[in-house]
């Protein structure tokens, strides 16, 4: 049926931040497994490169899983492939709690861990992929910046609240029942990263409740030929005279694109791809996403020695960059993606440079703790956020699914080498220099490299419709 809500100043911002919780589901999911790994390797003596599989299994699971996304994003719509994500990750919270159920022991503990690590990766899959191109196709194109940007600030919010939940767990498990650092309870409901991982069943639950109030996406509508439900969606968004030109844009695109496989290869757009490839790859190589899983980890070796206090100030980390997060969602509108993001790649490069001395010099105590938390700031400003909103902005209606799937599925697999890669590199680092100074000094170099993109191939994309950007691939 028509949706017969009555247009208002909100409606969009209420659809995006209800979208936008799948991002949260996402660092959520993904921001528990640093706090909760610390404890895994401790409990299964977990080798240096198990250690690392831990730490990146769902990641691994988030590569296939827009593979999986494009097809159900175009068969079923982008609003139900967020349903089926959110039913995977609840497997995988209650699952991961207790991998032990079935009386399996070590490693065979382990394979069923990471098993359904990956089975929660799919789920995030499926969200990278569904939620920010749902807002990208609901958004008005003048608030689709920071409608956009919603999705980045509600990953870092996951990731805020997952370690404070850890601290929370940590601190109970200490006080109330004496459990601690280093000591490995035999009563497995006094195992603190069992009830991390079933702490997200709630959020699951609550992304489920809100998920059902969200309208389809008048494009996926339009290319259905469902134009009347279509229609009302878009006015109910932003009134009735937008609705009628967006859908007369919306109509004439699709009436010009085949919508298969060869379009998304086609001249024009192949250099779309590519820019959405190389979004992909700075988003996850300038930096921070690479030692997000470990700050716990790298708190530690800097001296920190309280594990409940390493991961407070892991949680302190991404409220700081939730903090540069909405400063950008002010911005993104008004200044542009191409100034943010060369401004945050030359500041990051600036920013690892003086992380990389800080930990060849082994300088420790609050340092390390600022450090780290200035590495958040042209993450949060621009290279966290803007590949997510640009990779669902880029492509036509029609093939924006499977477009998107290969950049998400790409960036996917850029964090999960990431992930893996980050304890040998930081080994050789040390085996060459005598400390982990050098990875970060790889980073500035990379930084440098995406002040180079930005400067020279990254496209504008603020104040166009997604009609406009996909048009002015046709002539490039």
């Amino acid at each position: 049926m028509p949706i017969q809500e009555k247009s208002t100043g909100l409606k969009a911002y209420r659809i995006a931040f209800v979208a936008a919780i799948g991002g949260f589901l996402f660092g959520f999911d993904l921001g528990m497994i640093p706090s909760a790994n610390i404890y895994l390797r401790d409990q299964f003596q977990l080798s240096e490169s198990q250690f690392g599989f831990a730490t990146a299994s769902a990641v691994l699971g988030c590569v296939f899983g827009p593979a999986l996304g494009f097809w159900l994003c175009d068969a079923i719509g982008r609003k139900q492939t967020m349903i089926v994500a959110a039913i995977f990750l609840a497997l995988s919270a209650i699952i991961t709690a207790v991998p032990d159920i079935a009386g399996t022991d070590g490693p065979a503990t382990m394979n069923v861990f990471n098993f359904f690590r990956f089975v929660g990766g799919l789920g995030v899959g499926l969200c990278s992929i569904a939620s920010p191109m749902f807002i990208s196709e609901v958004a008005p194109h003048n608030k689709r910046g920071s409608l956009g940007l919603m999705y980045q600030l509600a990953i870092v919010t996951g990731h805020i609240v997952a370690p404070l939940i850890a601290f929370i767990i940590v601190y109970v498990l200490r006080y109330q029942y004496g459990v601690q650092d280093g000591t490995i309870p035999a009563n497995a409901w006094l195992q603190a990263w069992r009830w991390m991982f079933a702490s997200e069943t709630v959020c699951v639950l609550m992304f489920l409740y809100f998920v059902f109030t969200l309208p389809r996406s008048p494009r996926w509508l339009a290319e259905k030929g469902r134009d009347e439900e279509a229609l009302a969606v878009l006015t109910s968004v932003d009134g009735p005279e937008f609705a009628k030109i967006e859908m007369a844009a919306i109509k004439e695109q699709l009436s010009e694109e085949p919508g298969g496989w060869s379009e998304v290869f086609a001249p024009g757009m192949r250099f779309a791809l590519l820019t959405g490839i190389l979004l992909a790859f700075f988003n996850n190589w300038t930096g921070w996403s690479v030692i997000a899983g470990y700050i716990p980890d790298l708190f530690e070796k800097s001296g920190l020695e309280d594990r409940a206090m390493a991961i407070l100030q892991f949680a302190m980390t991404y409220l700081f960059m939730g903090l540069m997060t909405v400063v950008s969602l002010v911005l993104m509108d008004r200044a542009g993606r191409r100034p943010l993001w060369m401004v945050a790649s030359a500041l990051a490069a600036i920013i690892m440079t003086i992380t990389g001395a800080v930990f060849h010099f082994q300088w420790s105590g609050p340092i390390v703790f600022l450090v780290i938390i200035l590495c958040t700031i042209p993450h949060g400003i621009a290279l966290g956020g803007i590949p997510w909103l640009m990779m669902s902005e880029l492509f036509p209606t029609r093939i924006r699914a499977k477009a998107v799937a290969v950049t998400t599925t790409i960036l996917w697999c850029f964090i999960y080498f990431g992930a893996q890669l980050f304890p040998p590199i930081s080994a050789f680092s040390k085996e060459m220099i005598g400390s982990v100074g050098g990875a970060f000094w790889l980073f500035a170099a990379i930084c440098l490299l995406s002040l180079l993109f930005g400067w020279t191939i990254m496209p504008e994309t603020k104040g166009k419709t997604l009609e406009e950007i996909a048009a002015s691939w046709k002539s490039s």
